[in-house]
């Protein structure tokens, strides 16, 4: 439910929510290494295990086996309050945001019943526009932002739900600004965002291929801090184009062991969009669109400790290009009869994702050695070359 209410200059904007999750499932997991076909057990500390140069004859266990049957339910209550004003200090215009939201939640399982929690968290915004020839406006924003924890954030290692996990906090800082200009006598605008957020009570968790693996726990604290930048106009006339710089450093410790890199920890972030046309034949437009990333941290096997896994995945590099072919543009210039005055739009053209056939790590798939019995990131690559037709309609 939601209400907006209009007095004078203020608007109060308010909401709440209920929610009821009922969750039933099912966990097996099980880990064995077969050589030459022959099972071996995980590397025990006793003498008698020193296969495959001496015969183990007591049972063959695997290397991790977790299973768990769950039925929890989570009952969620979430609601809000914000008012919004605008107004003027001296000849500037200023634009005043406060706000605070309230969750509660408990969760409930099969073993278990967990305390009801509750959060609260304020948070504001200010932005002024001053009265300069030039065209800013500036914004600054703090508050405390909670996420209350889903199931798989319940789960542990062994498969059984923790009720009482608690939210994972954020304070935030962030301060942007938005500038308009001409440029060549065509409209441009560059935001610049920094921002610096302080992370409690983190639950950490890790990445094994595309499993996200929590410790329901919150052993943790973090902090991530970073600055975007980016340029868009008509570098072309008629077309818009733009230009993208991200920086981003977010590091958590755990157990107070020291600070490590996050999943997340993407250093550094390109990015270009280029339209353009043929002078002489305006309707055929083409786009390039290049990216370059630093490369993530390359995550750790399930229930692995991640600092012994710090390595990171190769750089990800990008280049996509597409041609197009405007047949109508809502149907200007056209005699009545034509066969394309009943399309609003219609266009059609060739597109090649990863041109230049680039092998992008996402994800690394950990693989137990045999003999060693350590583990190996082996890298998922994303989709190589692909050529795409495409055909746009609009009536």
């Amino acid at each position: 439910m939601k209400g907006f209410h209009d007095l004078k200059k203020n608007q109060i904007e308010w909401g709440f929510k209920y929610t009821r999750e009922d969750i039933r499932d099912r966990v097996v997991e099980w880990e064995v290494i077969d050589s030459a076909g022959f099972s071996l057990n995980p590397p025990i500390v006793l003498p008698i295990n020193q296969q495959p140069y001496h015969p183990y004859i007591g049972p063959l266990v695997p290397y991790q086996n977790v299973r768990a049957l769950n039925f929890a339910t989570v009952d969620r209550f979430s609601g809000y309050a914000q008012l919004n004003r605008k107004t003027k200090l001296g000849n500037h215009d200023v634009w005043l945001n406060l706000g605070a939201r309230l969750h509660q939640w408990k969760v409930s399982s099969q073993t278990s019943v967990g305390k009801s929690q509750m959060e609260f968290s304020p948070r504001a915004q200010f932005a002024i526009k001053p009265d300069w020839e030039k065209d800013m406006v500036f914004r600054f924003s703090t508050g405390l932002y909670v996420q209350p924890p889903s199931y798989r954030e319940l789960r542990d290692s062994t498969g059984t739900v923790l009720p009482n996990v608690k939210a994972q906090k954020s304070i935030h800082f962030v301060l942007s600004n938005d500038y308009s200009f001409k440029m060549w006598n065509r409209p441009f605008k560059l935001v610049t965002e920094a921002y610096y957020k302080i992370l409690n009570d983190v639950n950490p968790y890790t990445l094994d291929n595309v499993r996200i693996r929590y410790e329901a726990n919150n052993n943790a604290k973090a902090y991530a801090q970073g600055l975007d930048l980016r340029l868009n106009g008509e570098f072309v006339p008629g077309t818009e184009s733009w230009f993208s710089f991200g920086y981003l450093k977010t590091e958590e410790n755990i157990d107070n062991k020291g600070y490590i890199p996050r999943p997340t920890d993407q250093r550094l972030k390109f990015g270009i969009l280029f339209q353009d046309y043929m002078p002489n034949l305006p309707s055929v437009k083409l786009y390039l669109n290049l990216v370059y990333n630093t490369g993530l941290p390359g995550g750790s096997p399930s229930y692995a400790d991640p600092y012994v896994y710090q390595t990171r995945m190769r750089d990800y590099r990008r280049a996509d290009v597409g041609f197009f072919k405007v047949f109508t543009d809502n149907n200007k210039n056209l005699p009545n009869g034509h066969w394309l005055k009943k399309f609003k739009d219609l266009s059609a053209g060739l597109e090649i994702f990863n041109l230049f056939n680039n092998l992008n790590a996402i994800t690394n798939t950990w693989v137990r050695d045999v003999y060693t019995k350590n583990q190996y990131g082996i890298p998922n690559f994303m989709t190589t070359r692909v050529f795409n037709m495409k055909v746009n309609m609009r009536f």
